[in-house]
C-alpha cells in the first residue's frame, strides 16, 4: 500500500507547489487598434493587472504620411509616459496633437513579479 501512495504524492505535489503566473495582457486602448481619429494628444493602454513603472514604456512612431508611398518610422519626440494611479494603465502624453498620418505605439510592460509582455497599437489620424 505504501508503494501506491508515494507515486500519487509525487504527481500531486507539483500542481500544489507551482503558483499560477499570468502575463500582463492589453485589455483595451485609446485610440483603439486600427482606428481613424483626430487630435490625438494622449494614448492610453489598459492592462489586465498592475504594471511596474520602472520596467514599462511606450514609443510612438509615425509610420506613414499622406502623399508618401513609403515612410521610414519616425519616433515622436516629447512623449511623456506615466502609469495610472491604479497601476493598470500606461498613459503616453504627447507634446502636441499628432499630425495626419499612420502611427504605431510600441509598448512593453512587466508586472511586479517580472512577467513581461509587449506589443504594438496601430492607428491613423486625420
Amino acid at each position: 500500500m505504501r508503494f501506491l501512495i508515494l507515486p500519487l504524492i509525487a504527481i500531486a505535489t507539483p500542481a500544489i507547489a507551482t503558483p499560477a503566473m499570468a502575463t500582463p495582457a492589453l485589455t483595451s486602448a485609446s485610440p483603439a487598434e486600427g482606428s481613424d481619429t483626430a487630435n490625438i494628444t494622449r494614448i492610453t493602454l489598459n492592462f489586465s493587472e498592475a504594471v511596474d513603472p520602472a520596467a514599462s514604456g511606450v514609443d510612438v512612431m509615425m509610420t506613414g504620411m499622406p502623399g508618401m508611398d513609403h515612410h521610414d518610422p519616425m519616433k515622436m519626440a516629447g512623449v511623456k509616459v506615466a502609469v495610472s494611479p491604479d497601476g493598470r494603465s500606461l498613459v503616453a502624453t504627447l507634446a502636441r496633437p499628432l499630425s495626419e498620418g499612420t502611427y504605431v505605439a510600441r509598448w512593453h510592460v512587466a508586472d511586479k513579479s517580472a512577467q513581461k509582455a509587449d506589443g504594438a497599437l496601430t492607428f491613423n489620424t486625420h
